[in-house]
C-alpha cells in the first residue's frame, strides 16, 4: 500500500470527529483497512494520535500531508 492509498483509505473509510481527528474505530467492517493504512501513515511520520489518554488509540490527524502545488502564473 502507497502512502496516497492510505490517506485515501483513512479519509474515505475514517470517520471525521469535527475538523481534526479522524475515528479509527467507529467502523468495525473496515477496521483491518484503517489499521493498515494507519500503520503505513505511522512508518511515513505523517501521523499524530489524540493528545487525550481515552482517545489516543482510536483518533488520529495525518499531517505533512502532501499537496499538489499549483502554479497559478499559467498563461500570463
Amino acid at each position: 500500500m502507497t502512502v496516497d492509498d492510505a490517506i485515501h483509505d483513512l479519509e474515505v473509510y475514517g470517520h471525521w470527529m469535527g475538523s481534526r481527528y479522524i475515528a479509527i474505530n467507529f467502523d468495525k467492517a473496515h477496521k483491518e483497512v484503517l489499521e493498515k493504512a494507519v500503520a503505513v501513515l505511522d512508518a511515513a511520520g505523517m501521523i499524530e494520535r489524540d493528545p487525550h489518554p481515552k482517545w489516543e488509540g482510536c483518533n488520529v490527524r495525518i499531517i505533512n500531508k502532501p499537496v499538489p502545488r499549483v502554479d497559478y502564473t499559467t498563461g500570463l
